[in-house]
């Protein structure tokens, strides 16, 4: 047989499931024609079929050598980096084959899907890929599906809605209703993300993933008992990260004993999200004022793994708490100076205890006023938990807004902007219902368009945002959030040295550090090197002061303009020097934010005297003004 003839015959039996025996006829039409990049090619496919992804790749490789332009392995190649993880060759080689063939769908489609495993910061990369597939593929429910998922990381709920019943259409199966159960669930149509995830375990009922979401549309609904049932039948078919969802059913349904437990048992098992866990054992041990059985249970943390993981950071994290608890923000400061990363929780709680220390110095005491028990309430026990500095104070105007609108009293937690701003929320007056995905019904509430009553009685858990930032609500918010005067010795001088030496501030902010990990995009200083050689010469007097995690890489960057940073005009404030740099931004002339950074817009947005703000725009790769309220 020819060597063609020898492959015919191994792709036969290939196609029917037996990729072995297809492999040992790849190999016999090699011996026999080996210039036949197709047989390399599916010896490569059937190699790592075998789960062996190496050598695969590797006859994969020769293949593309003898002919460069075959599609078909080009799309197998990225099919295997992508499962090696080898994520970002994946990518390029995507990249690359769009580039010979800009109409191939599935490299639409497996681009989409690369991209969205990137991160949040893919986010619009993702949809655009996604669309041109489905626009390319109209019949795949996969396009499709990819496209309403990217679309609902991109808060673009109501197209994400239409992207994901056109999949279900063609394909409804129990993915497809799980998908488009958690979007109406996310844009508040609960009755109706009841009924899809209904169907998605009537479908898939061995699926853990149908019967946790199933879970977290029952307790959204406030139906908690059935969202306890629904994530024990999760955990039973081995999704150990229902297993904090059925303590916090527990602890709603005030049985605080059985959600204890169920954490302790939980906490050296594999699949549980220990971070979760060890937040909500240690709210509550502190609820019941049970200090020393929380430094026992947690000090070990330290040394002794759970699952084969250390987990001395979130250990170290429930001990500080512990330590605020007691009045001690020293200890607590000293116990978490050390630790390594930004979780929400550990970052509110270094910054808390670096603030009452502050307040301690001066001999200042902030005392919580008691809630109004004669008005209806409003809280949010994860602000402060679930993001850093920015991230809460978004969170806090969208849940202010509303209260204000509605006539409700927020209770707020200890958090940083609770402590850094004027603010005289009470503390949580007891436990409240649960909100869960909240933040649509809130925006209704906040724009004047909701169908709703008040949503009074609620504890509205994270994340949630504004859609936009209007114009008219501006004076209000930058009245709430005005520095307490007790830190004016620490934010007013690094502003006042900047002034004496120029006339026109211009502070630009470069995040770098984990949004690399994450995905995010980054600014490139170029941009913003070209923006200022353009401007600078028009302005008079101008300071140039930088803000950014990765300083000294991009100091040099703006040498020409003798760029200014917090160590030259002032001592960082210990554990707050974020705030000194949030201070300026807020304070600039001219502020040039930073891709995708909730922070520097922020400080734009609480910018009394802002003249002009810019940011990058990354499809043109310039910088171009914008308007940080709307």
């Amino acid at each position: 047989m020819t060597g063609r003839a020898l492959f015919d015959a191994g792709l036969a039996r290939h196609r029917v499931g037996a990729p072995t025996e297809a492999a040992t006829r790849y190999r016999h039409a090699l011996a026999a024609e080996p210039g036949l990049p197709e047989a390399w090619h599916m010896l490569g496919v059937a190699t790592a079929q075998a789960g062996r992804l190496d050598p695969g790749l590797d006859w994969i490789g020769r293949a593309l050598r003898l002919a460069p332009g075959l599609v078909e392995a080009r799309q197998s190649r990225i099919v295997l980096l992508s499962a090696a993880g080898r994520r970002d060759e994946a990518t390029a080689d995507a990249r690359g084959l769009l580039h010979q063939a800009p109409d191939h769908g599935p490299t639409w489609l497996r681009l989409g899907t690369l991209l969205a495993q990137g991160g949040p910061g893919q986010g619009t990369a993702a949809v655009a890929a996604f669309s041109r597939a489905a626009r390319l593929m109209p019949d795949s429910p996969e396009a499709w599906r990819g496209l309403g998922l990217a679309l609902r990381e991109a808060d673009e709920l109501d197209a994400a809605l239409g992207a994901l019943r056109r999949a279900r259409a063609l394909r409804p199966d129990a993915e497809a209703e799980m998908s488009l159960g958690n979007a109406l669930l996310a844009r508040g149509e609960r009755a109706a993300s009841l009924a899809h995830l209904l169907r998605a375990v009537c479908l898939a009922p061995g699926s853990p993933e149908c019967w946790y979401n199933l879970g977290l549309a029952r307790h959204a609904r406030g139906e908690t008992e059935a969202a306890l049932l629904c994530n024990r039948r999760a955990v039973r078919l081995g999704l150990g990260l229902a297993r904090t969802r059925i303590a916090a059913a527990l602890a709603d349904l005030g049985r605080a004993s059985e959600a204890e437990a169920e954490l302790r048992a939980a906490l050296p098992l594999p699949g549980t999200a220990v971070p979760d866990a060890v937040e909500q054992l240690t709210g509550l041990l502190l609820a019941q004022n049970r200090i020393p059985e929380l430094r026992a249970l947690f000090a070990p943390f330290e040394t002794e793994p759970l699952a084969g993981r250390l987990h001395a950071g979130e250990g170290r994290t429930a001990l500080a708490a512990a330590d605020l608890a007691q009045g001690r923000p020293a200890a607590a400061y000293a116990r978490l100076a050390p630790v390594a990363g930004e979780a929400g929780w550990t970052f509110t709680l270094r910054s808390v205890a670096a603030l009452r220390l502050a307040l301690d110095e001066r001999g200042e005491t902030l005392l919580r006023p008691p809630a109004d028990p004669g008005r209806p309430r409003l809280a949010s026990s994860t602000l402060g938990t679930r993001g850093r500095f920015a991230h809460n104070v978004l969170e806090y105007i969208l849940l202010r807004l509303y209260a204000e609108r509605h006539g409700l009293v927020l209770e707020t937690p200890d958090w940083v902007g609770g402590l850094f701003f004027a603010l005289d929320d009470p503390a949580p007056a007891g436990p409240l219902a649960p909100l869960l995905f909240g933040r649509h019904l809130l925006n209704e509430g906040v724009l004047g368009e909701a169908h709703l009553p008040p949503l009074a009685g609620c504890d509205a858990l994270s994340p949630l945002f504004l859609f936009a930032y209007p114009e008219a609500v501006r004076e209000r918010v930058q009245s709430w959030l005005r520095p307490r005067p007790a830190f004016a010795s620490r934010l007013d001088p690094v502003v006042a040295r900047l002034r004496l030496l120029g006339r026109t501030l211009v502070a630009l902010h470069l995040r770098r550090g984990d949004f690399v990990a994450c995905g995010y995009p980054i600014t490139d200083a170029g941009w913003y090197v070209s923006w200022l050689r353009e401007l600078w010469p028009t302005l008079d007097r101008p300071v140039l002061y930088l803000a950014s995690d990765d300083l000294a890489a991009v100091r040099a960057d703006f040498a020409e303009f003798d760029p200014l940073s917090l160590t030259d005009v002032a001592e960082p404030w210990p554990g707050l020097d974020y705030l000194q740099d949030f201070h300026v931004l807020s304070r600039a002339d001219i502020v040039g934010v930073s891709a995708a950074s909730g922070f520097s817009a922020l400080a734009a947005r609480l910018n009394p005297g802002l003249r002009l703000a810019v940011e990058p725009d990354l499809k043109a790769r310039r910088i171009r003004p914008f308007r940080p309220w709307t």
